[in-house]
């Protein structure tokens, strides 16, 4: 079986729930449907599982966990408490930051600067102003993936909180610190953005 990292593309479905605190994804391969990862929300305690059913889920901390088919931790997704915009540490499978993703205000459909481990700018990830569709682009501008919503059905959309999106990295998204922040991104989104 290829690695999770090895693709580059991949179809994100959101568990549906009625009534669930924590988030899960399924990573799949999108030409054949197989499970490829899994991503799980941890939810730290009985008082913050409360609040997510509340308004003031947005500005809750969280910690996502992206896992290969193998349930082996790839990379670590974690926000503190948040009042206008969000800074969303990306680690690797020891703790170790790979970088960051930090909100920017006031964009038109939503956008994230993404800094390196050392915290300096290397790209940007920019949604349009219908806010489903994000392109990540490097520091000269060139599009090394993107994060695009795939609609589930009027009756899942009106009734449920289920995201479903397709991460899709450019050749250039070689190197594995890269893709690791390519494939965040679709979370980072969902859990800053969609979670309203």
């Amino acid at each position: 079986m290829m690695s999770l990292l090895k693709r580059n593309t991949f179809f994100v479905k959101e568990h549906v729930g009625y009534f669930k605190a924590a988030n899960a994804y399924d990573v799949l391969d999108p030409a054949t449907g197989q499970i490829i990862g899994t991503v799980r929300e941890a939810i730290p305690n009985f008082f913050i599982k409360l609040l997510k059913f509340t308004d003031l889920k947005t500005l809750l901390p969280f910690t996502v966990d992206i896992f290969d088919d193998d349930g082996k931790k790839l990379v670590t997704l974690k926000r503190g408490f948040t009042l206008f915009r969000s800074n969303v540490n990306v680690l690797d499978a020891n703790q170790q930051k790979l970088g960051r993703f930090q909100q920017r205000l006031l964009s038109l459909g939503g956008k994230f600067e993404i800094f390196d481990k050392t915290d300096h700018p290397v790209a940007m990830l920019e949604g349009n102003w219908k806010g489903w569709d994000f392109k990540f682009k490097d520091q000269q501008g060139r599009e090394i993936g993107t994060v695009t919503k795939k609609w589930a059905g009027l009756g899942k959309e009106l009734f449920t909180t289920a995201d479903n999106y397709v991460v899709d990295m450019s050749p250039q998204a070689s190197d594995e610190t890269l893709k690791k922040l390519v494939l965040s991104a679709a979370f980072c989104v969902d859990m800053v953005l969609k979670e309203r």
